[in-house]
Protein backbone atom coordinates (compact mmCIF):
# COMPACT_ATOMS: atom_id res chain seq x y z
CA UNK A 1 0.00 0.00 0.00
CA UNK A 2 1.36 3.40 -1.01
CA UNK A 3 1.32 5.86 1.93
CA UNK A 4 0.89 9.49 0.90
CA UNK A 5 0.72 12.49 3.21
CA UNK A 6 -0.76 15.87 2.34
CA UNK A 7 0.90 18.59 4.40
CA UNK A 8 -1.38 21.55 5.15
CA UNK A 9 0.41 24.28 7.10
CA UNK A 10 -0.89 26.95 9.44
CA UNK A 11 -2.11 30.20 7.95
CA UNK A 12 0.84 32.28 9.14
CA UNK A 13 3.57 29.71 8.55
CA UNK A 14 4.30 30.94 5.05
CA UNK A 15 5.86 34.01 6.68
CA UNK A 16 8.31 31.81 8.63
CA UNK A 17 9.38 29.59 5.73
CA UNK A 18 7.74 26.49 7.19
CA UNK A 19 7.11 24.04 4.38
CA UNK A 20 6.70 20.40 3.46
CA UNK A 21 10.45 19.89 3.09
CA UNK A 22 11.08 20.81 6.73
CA UNK A 23 8.21 18.63 7.91
CA UNK A 24 9.41 15.69 5.79
CA UNK A 25 12.93 16.10 7.17
CA UNK A 26 11.62 15.90 10.73
CA UNK A 27 9.64 12.82 9.71
CA UNK A 28 12.76 11.25 8.20
CA UNK A 29 14.81 11.93 11.33
CA UNK A 30 12.28 10.04 13.43
CA UNK A 31 12.38 7.09 11.03
CA UNK A 32 16.17 7.04 11.45
CA UNK A 33 15.79 6.93 15.24
CA UNK A 34 13.20 4.13 15.05
CA UNK A 35 15.00 1.92 12.55
CA UNK A 36 18.67 1.39 13.31
CA UNK A 37 20.80 0.80 10.29
CA UNK A 38 18.24 2.25 7.89
CA UNK A 39 18.88 5.35 5.86
CA UNK A 40 16.28 7.51 4.19
CA UNK A 41 16.96 10.12 1.55
CA UNK A 42 14.71 13.01 0.58
CA UNK A 43 13.92 13.57 -3.07
CA UNK A 44 11.94 16.67 -4.02
CA UNK A 45 10.15 17.73 -7.17
CA UNK A 46 7.48 20.20 -8.29
CA UNK A 47 4.34 18.86 -9.94
CA UNK A 48 1.52 20.70 -11.69
CA UNK A 49 -1.90 19.39 -10.71
CA UNK A 50 -4.02 22.08 -12.40
CA UNK A 51 -3.39 24.59 -15.15
CA UNK A 52 -2.41 27.22 -12.56
CA UNK A 53 -1.43 25.37 -9.38
CA UNK A 54 1.73 23.50 -8.53
CA UNK A 55 2.69 21.46 -5.48
CA UNK A 56 5.99 20.47 -3.95
CA UNK A 57 6.44 16.72 -3.53
CA UNK A 58 8.97 15.17 -1.14
CA UNK A 59 9.62 11.43 -1.19
CA UNK A 60 11.27 9.54 1.65
CA UNK A 61 13.31 6.92 -0.12
CA UNK A 62 14.73 4.01 1.85
CA UNK A 63 18.16 3.36 0.48
CA UNK A 64 18.93 -0.35 0.17
CA UNK A 65 21.72 -2.59 -0.93
CA UNK A 66 20.10 -3.20 -4.28
CA UNK A 67 20.07 -0.75 -7.16
CA UNK A 68 16.40 0.07 -6.65
CA UNK A 69 15.35 2.16 -3.69
CA UNK A 70 11.99 1.85 -1.95
CA UNK A 71 9.74 4.85 -1.50
CA UNK A 72 8.63 4.63 2.13
CA UNK A 73 6.43 7.72 2.30
CA UNK A 74 5.47 10.59 0.00
CA UNK A 75 4.49 14.10 1.07
CA UNK A 76 2.52 16.54 -1.07
CA UNK A 77 2.23 20.16 0.02
CA UNK A 78 -1.13 21.88 -0.27
CA UNK A 79 -0.63 25.65 -0.24
CA UNK A 80 -3.84 27.54 0.40
CA UNK A 81 -2.38 30.78 1.80
CA UNK A 82 -2.30 32.54 -1.57
CA UNK A 83 -5.81 31.39 -2.40
CA UNK A 84 -7.15 32.66 0.91
CA UNK A 85 -5.44 36.06 0.94
CA UNK A 86 -5.22 37.01 -2.74
CA UNK A 87 -8.13 39.49 -2.55
CA UNK A 88 -6.45 41.52 0.20
CA UNK A 89 -2.83 41.60 -0.87
CA UNK A 90 -3.12 44.79 -2.88
CA UNK A 91 -4.82 46.79 -0.16
CA UNK A 92 -2.78 49.58 1.43
CA UNK A 93 -1.79 49.48 5.10
CA UNK A 94 -4.37 52.13 6.10
CA UNK A 95 -7.23 50.04 4.72
CA UNK A 96 -5.79 46.91 6.36
CA UNK A 97 -5.70 48.72 9.69
CA UNK A 98 -9.33 49.75 9.26
CA UNK A 99 -10.28 46.18 8.32
CA UNK A 100 -8.49 44.73 11.33
CA UNK A 101 -10.00 47.25 13.74
CA UNK A 102 -13.48 46.69 12.28
CA UNK A 103 -13.24 42.92 12.61
CA UNK A 104 -11.98 43.11 16.19
CA UNK A 105 -14.75 45.59 17.05
CA UNK A 106 -17.31 43.25 15.48
CA UNK A 107 -16.11 40.36 17.64
CA UNK A 108 -16.18 42.23 20.97
CA UNK A 109 -19.84 41.30 21.81
CA UNK A 110 -18.98 37.61 21.38
CA UNK A 111 -15.79 38.09 23.38
CA UNK A 112 -17.78 39.63 26.25
CA UNK A 113 -20.31 36.80 26.08
CA UNK A 114 -17.61 34.12 26.33
CA UNK A 115 -16.25 35.69 29.52
CA UNK A 116 -19.50 34.76 31.26
CA UNK A 117 -20.54 31.74 29.15
CA UNK A 118 -17.35 29.85 28.45
CA UNK A 119 -18.66 26.77 26.63
CA UNK A 120 -15.78 24.29 26.11
CA UNK A 121 -13.16 26.99 25.55
CA UNK A 122 -11.56 27.78 28.91
CA UNK A 123 -9.40 30.83 28.17
CA UNK A 124 -11.85 33.60 27.23
CA UNK A 125 -9.98 36.24 29.23
CA UNK A 126 -6.83 35.62 27.22
CA UNK A 127 -8.79 35.83 23.98
CA UNK A 128 -10.36 39.11 25.03
CA UNK A 129 -6.94 40.51 25.95
CA UNK A 130 -5.38 39.30 22.66
CA UNK A 131 -8.15 40.92 20.61
CA UNK A 132 -7.72 44.12 22.60
CA UNK A 133 -4.01 44.14 21.73
CA UNK A 134 -4.88 43.59 18.06
CA UNK A 135 -7.22 46.58 18.18
CA UNK A 136 -4.55 48.67 19.86
CA UNK A 137 -1.87 47.72 17.32
CA UNK A 138 -4.27 48.34 14.43
CA UNK A 139 -4.60 51.96 15.59
CA UNK A 140 -0.87 52.62 15.10
CA UNK A 141 -1.32 54.01 11.59
CA UNK A 142 -4.74 55.50 12.28
CA UNK A 143 -3.22 57.59 15.08
CA UNK A 144 -0.92 59.25 12.56
CA UNK A 145 -3.75 60.66 10.43
CA UNK A 146 -4.54 63.69 12.67
CA UNK A 147 -0.82 64.43 13.04
CA UNK A 148 -0.37 64.29 9.27
CA UNK A 149 -3.28 66.66 8.67
CA UNK A 150 -1.94 69.06 11.26
CA UNK A 151 1.52 68.88 9.70
CA UNK A 152 0.05 69.69 6.28
CA UNK A 153 -1.77 72.65 7.76
CA UNK A 154 1.51 74.05 9.07
CA UNK A 155 3.06 74.21 5.61
CA UNK A 156 3.28 77.89 4.68
CA UNK A 157 1.66 77.49 1.31
CA UNK A 158 -1.38 75.60 2.56
CA UNK A 159 -1.66 77.68 5.70
CA UNK A 160 -1.55 80.98 3.77
CA UNK A 161 -4.19 79.73 1.33
CA UNK A 162 -6.50 78.75 4.17
CA UNK A 163 -5.90 82.03 5.99
CA UNK A 164 -6.51 83.93 2.74
CA UNK A 165 -9.80 82.15 2.22
CA UNK A 166 -10.74 82.88 5.80
CA UNK A 167 -10.01 86.61 5.44
CA UNK A 168 -11.49 86.97 1.98
CA UNK A 169 -14.74 88.63 1.19
CA UNK A 170 -16.23 85.30 0.22
CA UNK A 171 -19.13 84.51 2.48
CA UNK A 172 -19.31 80.92 3.64
CA UNK A 173 -22.22 79.31 5.45
CA UNK A 174 -21.80 79.66 9.23
CA UNK A 175 -21.29 75.93 9.79
CA UNK A 176 -18.15 75.93 7.56
CA UNK A 177 -16.54 78.59 9.68
CA UNK A 178 -17.51 76.70 12.79
CA UNK A 179 -15.90 73.51 11.43
CA UNK A 180 -12.76 75.42 10.51
CA UNK A 181 -12.30 77.16 13.85
CA UNK A 182 -12.89 73.98 15.84
CA UNK A 183 -11.16 71.35 13.69
CA UNK A 184 -7.60 72.59 13.46
CA UNK A 185 -7.12 73.47 17.15
CA UNK A 186 -8.59 70.05 17.91
CA UNK A 187 -6.05 68.42 15.57
CA UNK A 188 -3.25 70.17 17.41
CA UNK A 189 -4.44 68.72 20.70
CA UNK A 190 -4.71 65.23 19.23
CA UNK A 191 -1.21 65.58 17.78
CA UNK A 192 0.21 65.94 21.30
CA UNK A 193 -0.82 62.43 22.33
CA UNK A 194 -1.15 60.48 19.05
CA UNK A 195 2.55 60.67 18.25
CA UNK A 196 3.67 59.45 21.73
CA UNK A 197 1.13 56.62 21.59
CA UNK A 198 2.27 55.62 18.10
CA UNK A 199 5.89 55.79 19.21
CA UNK A 200 5.05 53.57 22.19
CA UNK A 201 3.49 51.01 19.87
CA UNK A 202 6.46 51.09 17.52
CA UNK A 203 8.88 50.67 20.43
CA UNK A 204 6.86 47.95 22.13
CA UNK A 205 6.20 46.12 18.87
CA UNK A 206 9.16 46.95 16.57
CA UNK A 207 7.64 45.09 13.62
CA UNK A 208 4.19 46.56 14.09
CA UNK A 209 3.80 47.54 10.43
CA UNK A 210 4.67 44.01 9.31
CA UNK A 211 2.51 42.49 12.03
CA UNK A 212 -0.49 44.65 11.19
CA UNK A 213 -0.09 43.99 7.47
CA UNK A 214 0.09 40.21 7.89
CA UNK A 215 -2.41 39.88 10.74
CA UNK A 216 -4.97 42.15 9.11
CA UNK A 217 -4.82 40.15 5.89
CA UNK A 218 -4.88 36.77 7.63
CA UNK A 219 -7.52 37.67 10.20
CA UNK A 220 -9.78 39.36 7.65
CA UNK A 221 -9.53 36.46 5.22
CA UNK A 222 -9.90 33.82 7.95
CA UNK A 223 -12.96 35.60 9.35
CA UNK A 224 -14.61 35.78 5.95
CA UNK A 225 -13.73 32.15 5.28
CA UNK A 226 -15.23 31.05 8.61
CA UNK A 227 -18.17 33.45 8.67
CA UNK A 228 -19.13 33.79 5.00
CA UNK A 229 -17.39 30.90 3.24
CA UNK A 230 -15.46 33.32 1.02
CA UNK A 231 -12.73 31.50 -0.94
CA UNK A 232 -13.71 28.18 0.68
CA UNK A 233 -15.01 26.73 -2.59
CA UNK A 234 -11.81 27.68 -4.39
CA UNK A 235 -9.58 26.24 -1.66
CA UNK A 236 -11.49 22.98 -1.25
CA UNK A 237 -11.81 22.64 -5.01
CA UNK A 238 -8.04 22.86 -5.39
CA UNK A 239 -7.56 20.30 -2.62
CA UNK A 240 -9.97 18.04 -4.49
CA UNK A 241 -7.83 18.39 -7.62
CA UNK A 242 -4.64 17.60 -5.69
CA UNK A 243 -6.23 14.46 -4.24
CA UNK A 244 -7.34 13.48 -7.75
CA UNK A 245 -3.77 13.93 -8.99
CA UNK A 246 -2.45 11.75 -6.16
CA UNK A 247 -4.97 9.00 -6.87
CA UNK A 248 -4.06 8.97 -10.55
CA UNK A 249 -0.29 9.06 -10.04
CA UNK A 250 0.20 7.11 -6.79
CA UNK A 251 -1.22 3.61 -7.32
CA UNK A 252 -3.09 2.03 -4.38
CA UNK A 253 -2.56 5.15 -2.30
CA UNK A 254 -3.89 5.79 1.20
CA UNK A 255 -3.87 9.47 2.09
CA UNK A 256 -2.89 10.94 5.45
CA UNK A 257 -3.63 14.62 6.11
CA UNK A 258 -0.87 16.23 8.21
CA UNK A 259 -2.32 19.54 9.36
CA UNK A 260 -1.19 22.31 11.65
CA UNK A 261 -3.41 25.03 13.18
CA UNK A 262 -5.70 26.63 10.54
CA UNK A 263 -4.70 23.83 8.16
CA UNK A 264 -6.66 21.48 10.46
CA UNK A 265 -9.83 23.41 9.62
CA UNK A 266 -9.14 23.14 5.89
CA UNK A 267 -8.79 19.35 6.15
CA UNK A 268 -11.89 19.00 8.33
CA UNK A 269 -13.88 21.11 5.86
CA UNK A 270 -12.70 18.81 3.08
CA UNK A 271 -13.42 15.51 4.83
CA UNK A 272 -16.61 16.63 6.59
CA UNK A 273 -18.07 19.27 4.25
CA UNK A 274 -21.00 21.53 4.94
CA UNK A 275 -24.00 21.11 2.67
CA UNK A 276 -22.24 18.57 0.47
CA UNK A 277 -20.58 15.15 0.56
CA UNK A 278 -16.90 14.22 0.25
CA UNK A 279 -15.64 13.42 -3.22
CA UNK A 280 -15.38 9.80 -4.33
CA UNK A 281 -11.59 10.00 -4.15
CA UNK A 282 -11.75 11.34 -0.60
CA UNK A 283 -14.11 8.54 0.44
CA UNK A 284 -12.03 5.77 -1.14
CA UNK A 285 -8.50 6.92 -0.34
CA UNK A 286 -8.54 8.99 2.86
CA UNK A 287 -7.23 7.04 5.85
CA UNK A 288 -5.81 9.30 8.59
CA UNK A 289 -6.42 12.87 9.75
CA UNK A 290 -3.56 14.28 11.85
CA UNK A 291 -4.28 17.65 13.48
CA UNK A 292 -1.59 19.57 15.37
CA UNK A 293 -2.60 22.57 17.47
CA UNK A 294 -6.15 22.24 16.18
CA UNK A 295 -8.10 25.44 17.09
CA UNK A 296 -11.43 23.56 17.03
CA UNK A 297 -12.61 24.70 20.48
CA UNK A 298 -11.64 28.33 19.85
CA UNK A 299 -13.51 28.36 16.51
CA UNK A 300 -16.50 26.52 17.96
CA UNK A 301 -16.69 29.06 20.76
CA UNK A 302 -16.50 32.24 18.65
CA UNK A 303 -18.12 30.84 15.47
CA UNK A 304 -20.63 28.61 17.22
CA UNK A 305 -22.44 27.31 14.12
CA UNK A 306 -19.35 26.65 12.04
CA UNK A 307 -19.18 22.88 12.64
CA UNK A 308 -22.94 22.25 12.51
CA UNK A 309 -24.69 20.26 9.79
CA UNK A 310 -21.58 18.51 8.50
CA UNK A 311 -21.56 15.45 6.27
CA UNK A 312 -20.47 12.51 8.42
CA UNK A 313 -20.03 9.93 5.66
CA UNK A 314 -16.39 9.38 6.67
CA UNK A 315 -16.80 9.29 10.45
CA UNK A 316 -16.51 5.49 10.58
CA UNK A 317 -13.57 5.30 8.20
CA UNK A 318 -11.18 8.09 9.20
CA UNK A 319 -8.60 7.57 11.94
CA UNK A 320 -8.15 10.93 13.68
CA UNK A 321 -4.98 11.76 15.62
CA UNK A 322 -4.92 15.03 17.56
CA UNK A 323 -1.70 16.51 18.97
CA UNK A 324 -2.35 19.13 21.62
CA UNK A 325 -0.57 21.02 24.39
CA UNK A 326 -1.95 22.22 27.71
CA UNK A 327 0.33 25.27 27.39
CA UNK A 328 -1.15 26.24 24.02
CA UNK A 329 -4.25 28.42 24.41
CA UNK A 330 -5.38 27.73 20.84
CA UNK A 331 -5.02 23.95 20.67
CA UNK A 332 -7.96 21.68 21.52
CA UNK A 333 -7.83 18.66 23.81
CA UNK A 334 -11.50 17.80 23.11
CA UNK A 335 -12.25 17.55 26.81
CA UNK A 336 -14.50 19.45 29.19
CA UNK A 337 -11.48 20.53 31.23
CA UNK A 338 -7.91 21.70 30.61
CA UNK A 339 -6.28 18.44 31.66
CA UNK A 340 -4.56 15.65 29.76
CA UNK A 341 -6.45 12.54 28.81
CA UNK A 342 -8.61 10.84 26.25
CA UNK A 343 -10.92 12.94 24.13
CA UNK A 344 -14.45 13.24 25.53
CA UNK A 345 -16.02 14.45 22.31
CA UNK A 346 -15.11 15.11 18.69
CA UNK A 347 -16.67 16.75 15.70
CA UNK A 348 -20.07 18.24 16.57
CA UNK A 349 -22.94 15.73 16.23
CA UNK A 350 -20.51 12.97 15.28
CA UNK A 351 -19.39 9.78 17.00
CA UNK A 352 -15.86 10.35 15.70
CA UNK A 353 -13.45 11.29 18.48
CA UNK A 354 -9.72 11.90 18.03
CA UNK A 355 -6.92 9.87 19.57
CA UNK A 356 -5.36 12.50 21.81
CA UNK A 357 -1.58 12.84 21.96
CA UNK A 358 -0.18 15.31 24.46
CA UNK A 359 3.03 17.17 23.62
CA UNK A 360 4.75 19.62 25.97
CA UNK A 361 8.11 21.35 26.09
CA UNK A 362 7.55 23.21 29.39
CA UNK A 363 6.15 22.24 32.79
CA UNK A 364 2.56 23.23 33.47
CA UNK A 365 2.42 26.95 34.12
CA UNK A 366 0.15 28.74 36.54
CA UNK A 367 -1.96 31.46 35.00
CA UNK A 368 -0.15 34.30 36.72
CA UNK A 369 -0.29 37.96 35.78
CA UNK A 370 3.02 37.95 33.87
CA UNK A 371 2.06 34.97 31.69
CA UNK A 372 -1.29 36.61 30.99
CA UNK A 373 0.15 40.00 30.00
CA UNK A 374 2.80 38.43 27.75
CA UNK A 375 0.13 36.21 26.13
CA UNK A 376 2.24 33.17 26.92
CA UNK A 377 -0.60 30.80 26.04
CA UNK A 378 -0.83 32.19 22.50
CA UNK A 379 2.93 32.33 21.98
CA UNK A 380 3.10 28.64 22.88
CA UNK A 381 1.08 27.84 19.76
CA UNK A 382 4.43 27.59 17.96
CA UNK A 383 5.94 25.06 20.35
CA UNK A 384 5.30 21.90 18.32
CA UNK A 385 8.62 22.15 16.51
CA UNK A 386 11.61 24.42 16.28
CA UNK A 387 12.63 26.24 13.12
CA UNK A 388 15.64 23.90 13.00
CA UNK A 389 14.71 20.46 11.69
CA UNK A 390 17.29 18.67 13.84
CA UNK A 391 15.48 19.53 17.08
CA UNK A 392 12.94 17.35 18.81
CA UNK A 393 9.32 17.84 17.79
CA UNK A 394 5.84 16.39 18.06
CA UNK A 395 6.53 14.47 14.85
CA UNK A 396 8.22 11.81 16.99
CA UNK A 397 4.92 11.06 18.72
CA UNK A 398 3.09 10.99 15.39
CA UNK A 399 5.53 8.56 13.78
CA UNK A 400 5.48 6.34 16.88
CA UNK A 401 1.66 6.26 16.93
CA UNK A 402 1.40 5.49 13.21
CA UNK A 403 3.97 2.72 13.60
CA UNK A 404 2.20 1.12 16.58
CA UNK A 405 -1.13 1.26 14.77
CA UNK A 406 0.47 -0.37 11.69
CA UNK A 407 -0.62 2.63 9.66
CA UNK A 408 2.88 3.72 8.62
Amino acid sequence: MNKVGIYISGLGQSFHNENVEKYAERFRNELHFNEKGSNYALKSEIITYTDKKTAKVVRLVKEGLTSSDEVAYTFYEFEYNELLTERFKRQNILLKNLILFGLVFKKFPQLFKRIFVQDHYNRPYLSFYAFFILAFVSLAVLFLIPATLDMLYEFKGIKSILEGIKNSSIEFPPFIGEVYTRTFPFLKEIYKWTVPVTTLILITVPESKTIVTSIATEFACADRYLNDGIQSQVILGNLDLLVEYIVENEPNSKIHYHCYSFGSLIAMDYLFPLGSIPSTNAKLHSEVLITIGNPYEFINSYYSKYFSNRSLVLEEKIKWINVYSISDALSSNFRNDSTRGEAMYGLKNSSLKPENINYEITPDKSQNFYNFITMDGIRMHKLYWDSETNGQSCVRLIVDFLDKQAIL
